[in-house]
């Protein structure tokens, strides 16, 4: 069943000139193309370079578990740690909100209990 998704990242690490913008742009597009949709806001502060990515899509996930799941299934492709985001992964917050058949090409939010 379809669920609804978002997905908030927090990546900190030190400033480097490195593009992160990018590398997490890249690493988005290879995991949430056809999924969802995603929006990186960068900040570089106090010597550090802080990102922000929101994530929302449609997805056949059941529960927060299982995004996670993939994410860890697709990533640590052995990139190094200037090329992988994840690394650098310092908090997030995932709600998964299931999605009931309400007929052709419509879909309703489930009643939450």
């Amino acid at each position: 069943m379809p669920s609804e998704f978002t997905l908030d990242l927090c990546f900190i690490r030190e400033h480097a000139q490195s593009p992160f913008y990018t590398i997490i742009e890249q690493q988005m597009s290879e995991l949430f193309v056809g999924k969802g949709t995603w929006y990186v806001d960068l900040r570089e502060q106090e010597g550090l370079d802080i990102a922000v990515a929101e994530v929302k899509g449609l997805a056949i996930w059941e529960s927060e578990a299982d995004v996670l799941r993939y994410i860890e299934a697709h990533t640590g492709s052995g990139l190094p740690a200037e090329q992988d985001c994840w690394v650098h992964l310092q908090g997030y917050q995932v709600k998964v909100m299931p999605k009931a058949d309400a007929g052709c090409c419509r879909l309703i939010r489930e009643a939450q209990v």
